[in-house]
């Protein structure tokens, strides 16, 4: 888990660092990687309650969380993520693998088919359709 979590935070990296109005949410993350889990909540926290709230932020807090192990905070992040900006492959994919580990094989499909609409890496589409495939048929 603790590998998937660390490719998780570089997924996510990247989609912040490419984001302009991030700010102060890199040295989060970096401190998040370093294990300063508290440190980097702190930073998060700050940017959740200023004016500028940004799906970042959110998608920030939503690692921290996951990082802690505190699954529904991390799922409520990543929605509110959602509910900021619909595309945000990066939050799909987080609630694909929470949903899936949680037996929630219906959230999770829609979940990674939100991947296929949205992502552009052939890697993550293909990625997707497997997953869609397998927990299909476990549904049936």
């Amino acid at each position: 888990m603790k590998k998937l979590f660390i490719s998780l935070i570089f997924f996510f990296s990247a989609f912040v660092f490419a984001s302009a109005s991030s700010g102060g949410l890199e040295k989060a993350l970096i401190l998040l990687n370093d294990g300063k889990t508290d440190e980097a909540m702190d930073i998060v926290s700050l940017k959740l309650k200023s004016e500028t709230v940004s799906a970042d932020a959110y998608m920030a807090m939503g690692l921290i969380q996951l990082d802690k192990k505190n699954y529904s905070q991390a799922k409520e992040n990543f929605e509110q993520a959602l509910r900021i900006n619909k595309k945000i492959v990066a939050a799909h994919y987080m609630l694909a693998m929470i949903y899936e580990k949680e037996g929630n094989d219906e959230l999770a499909i829609d979940k990674w088919q939100r991947i296929l609409k949205h992502a552009k890496d052939v890697n993550l589409r293909a990625l997707a359709e497997k997953h869609i495939k397998q927990l299909k048929g476990q549904l049936e």
